[in-house]
């Protein structure tokens, strides 16, 4: 579980973020359920407390610091994994849309269950992107598609940029 409130109060603000109590409660109900999914499935080799909210939350949400995400913006996170950096991010910024891509639907099953645990919304696609950027219903339907570990910055390009609108950001 990541350290309490105000020393994760302190992480973030030494980052120029802040964080209330709510999103704090989602963190940690979220490291939580990381660590023990861990035990059966494998979803991160970071498990230590102050890692995992360094390196996977605050990493994850400091997009928002560098980006301008509108109101209710859509997101798709290719090859989310455990769920960063959109899980986070939709924490952080309960407005956005997230869509969850992942090719394991062991994955897919943890994020459902997370989402769940954690009262958040988001579409979950178990598939690979290389497909789902074909079809209608994704293809250049997203403000946003991010990605985090997932390729080469070539490859990663070539996955993640169909799924991107016209003026929008991958």
């Amino acid at each position: 579980m990541i350290p309490d409130f105000e020393l994760s109060c302190a992480e973030f603000n030494s980052v120029g973020l802040t964080l209330s109590r709510e999103q704090y409660d989602k963190l940690r109900i979220y490291s939580k359920f990381l660590v023990e999914y861990n035990e059966k499935v494998n979803l991160t080799a970071i498990k230590e407390p102050m890692e995992i909210l360094r390196k996977h939350f605050i990493d994850s949400i400091m997009v928002t610091k560098f980006t301008d995400i509108p109101l209710n913006s859509t997101i798709i996170d290719v090859g989310t994994g455990a769920g960063f950096p959109s899980v986070p991010i939709k924490i952080y910024r309960p407005d956005v849309k997230i869509t969850l891509l992942d090719s394991l639907n062991k994955r897919v099953d943890f994020l459902k269950q997370l989402c769940e645990k954690l009262e958040i919304g988001a579409e979950f696609i178990h598939g690979r992107a290389e497909d789902f950027s074909k079809k209608a219903e994704y293809r250049e339907k997203f403000d946003y598609s991010c990605a985090r570990a997932v390729a080469n910055m070539s490859l990663l390009s070539e996955l993640c940029i169909p799924f991107v609108k016209i003026n929008g950001f991958f």
